[in-house]
């Protein structure tokens, strides 16, 4: 199948079951924050048992275990709101769904995304590994840094970080086995990671997880973590929707026989 009918296909299923079952769409969608959410702890577990005896590699541990949770939303069909702006995109720019229908396709998986992180979230508060974390963990440390940010620099970064992301979907959505997709996804996966770059779905899991922590970082405030999900989320849709999934869709209106 072409890339091109790969993207038809995906887009006019998730579609499908948004406007027809949207019940299942939400479970599809807190399935995929719960298993980014779970990788995302695992990752950050990993990477602060390295930072203890080797300062300054436990972001790089991080990074390069992040991609897991990705993998797995791939390979079990669930609903990652990133990925859909990718998909919902590509319709709208083809004519085949309004740009009003897309937006509300990729927020009512955000919003779902997020009741997944939260649940993990929760259930993590009260394990052994992160029941007593405090604001010196990895996790709790990397959220800070994202809230550090400005405004503006949160959503550049969030412009590459979904244009990336998009990428490893869509090699792993083209890879027909399972270990070709993991080969596709989780490396690609890193560089965003590894390059502390900006997306709405990781920092649900990240600052969800951070939330449980006692004491909090000094700059984990209700307005910071708002601000941050607002500016990355809008910085996602244009770089994963509209600099993949419009893209795309232009790039293959062409009239030659250079087309996906």
């Amino acid at each position: 199948m072409s890339l091109a009918e790969t993207l038809d296909k995906a887009a006019a299923k998730k579609v499908d079951l948004l406007e027809n079952d949207f019940g299942r769409f939400a479970v599809r969608a807190i399935l995929a924050g719960i298993y980014l959410t779970v990788a995302t702890a695992f990752a950050g577990v990993a990477g602060n048992a390295v930072e203890q005896h080797a300062k300054g590699l436990g972001a790089v541990v991080f990074a390069l275990l992040f991609g897991f949770g990705l993998f797995a939303i791939v390979v079990l069909n669930t609903e990652l709101a990133t990925g859909d702006m990718m998909f919902g995109s590509w319709a709208s720019a083809k004519g085949n769904l309004s740009w009003g229908k897309t937006i509300w396709f990729f927020i009512a998986a955000t919003i779902f995304n997020l009741v997944g992180a939260f649940i993990v979230a929760a259930i993590l508060s009260q394990s052994a590994k992160l029941g007593s974390m405090d604001n010196t963990h990895l996790i709790a440390t990397l959220s800070e840094g994202k809230l550090n940010k400005s405004a503006w620099g949160a959503f550049i970064e969030a412009v590459l970080a979904n244009f990336v992301v998009n990428m490893a979907i869509l090699m792993g959505l083209q890879a027909k086995e399972v270990i070709s997709k993991f080969v596709a996804i989780v490396p690609i996966i890193a560089i965003f990671v590894g390059l502390g770059l900006e997306h709405i779905i990781a920092n649900f899991s990240l600052m969800t997880i951070t939330m449980f922590a006692d004491p909090l970082p000094d700059n984990f405030t209700v307005g910071a973590v708002a601000l941050n999900w607002t500016m990355v989320l809008i910085g996602n849709f244009i770089g994963g929707g509209l600099g993949i999934g419009a893209v795309y869709a232009w790039l293959n209106k062409t009239q030659t026989v250079y087309t996906d």
